[in-house]
């Protein structure tokens, strides 16, 4: 497969989320394409493993399905910023989270 160089670009902010378990969590990522057929995809790698894929969001918004349990997505256009939520967080959750284009 060839692939075209493009400009777009996804972000992860930078940094740790410490949160307490029963939180909500919400992880971003602000992305710089503006082609609608593209999908965020976001995967999760658990210390030790290899990363896991979680789920895709498009550009326009549709989302895989089904859902992983307690986790959804949810795309900004305007901010350019898609997010992955994650419902009553539980230390099963503690992980490496990814966004990639």
């Amino acid at each position: 497969k060839i692939l075209k160089e493009t400009n777009e670009t996804i972000q992860p902010p930078a940094g740790e989320l410490h949160v307490s378990e029963g939180d909500n969590v919400t992880l971003s990522c602000n992305y710089s394409t503006t082609n609608f057929g593209d999908a965020i995809q976001w995967y999760r790698q658990f210390p030790k493993s290899r990363p896991e894929f979680l789920l895709y969001i498009y550009i326009q918004g549709t989302k895989s399905d089904p859902l992983p349990p307690r986790m959804s997505a949810e795309m900004d256009k305007d901010n350019k910023r898609v997010d992955l939520l994650i419902s009553s967080a539980a230390v099963s959750d503690y992980a490496l989270y990814y966004c990639a284009l």
